[in-house]
């Protein structure tokens, strides 16, 4: 009997696309810290639903929030994400948690003033989410 590969932890593969595609350019983290309105900006993906039919390919839906301290920061960098999303589909990026095969936006970077940024004068956030097809390697 065949096994199939794991497939890949999405959310630790968009981290690494960030990484590669726009190094020291905010925080990228799974989860906002406690302290995350001191470490401006940070970009923060979410993995929250998606779809597997064969288990070699993974199909997730990801929310992405990108919080910076003025709201054109925000802006230009959650604009900027979502072209390396696109960019390294196209490269076919991969690491070692797997290959980010295909790439879709299902709701481009808006402003968001939730319960985290809302409370914090100094901090914006823009919200979006986007469909990522990634496979083991």
């Amino acid at each position: 009997m065949t096994e199939f590969p794991t497939p890949p932890d999405i959310e630790a593969l968009a981290l690494d696309v960030l990484r590669h595609y726009m190094p020291g350019e905010a925080e990228y983290v799974v989860s906002p810290q406690r302290d995350w309105n001191a470490k401006l900006p940070s970009v923060v993906v979410t993995r929250t639903g998606g779809v597997t039919r064969d288990p070699r390919v993974d199909h997730a839906v990801i929310s992405v929030n990108v919080f910076h301290s003025t709201r054109k920061g925000a802006s230009d960098l959650a604009r900027r994400v979502q072209v390396k999303f696109f960019q390294a589909a196209r490269d076919g990026f991969f690491s070692d948690e797997g290959v980010w095969s295909a790439f879709e936006t299902i709701k481009s970077p808006v402003p968001e003033r939730d319960g985290l940024s809302g409370k914090h004068p100094n901090s914006f956030m823009f919200d979006a989410t986007y469909d990522v097809w990634a496979r083991s390697r």
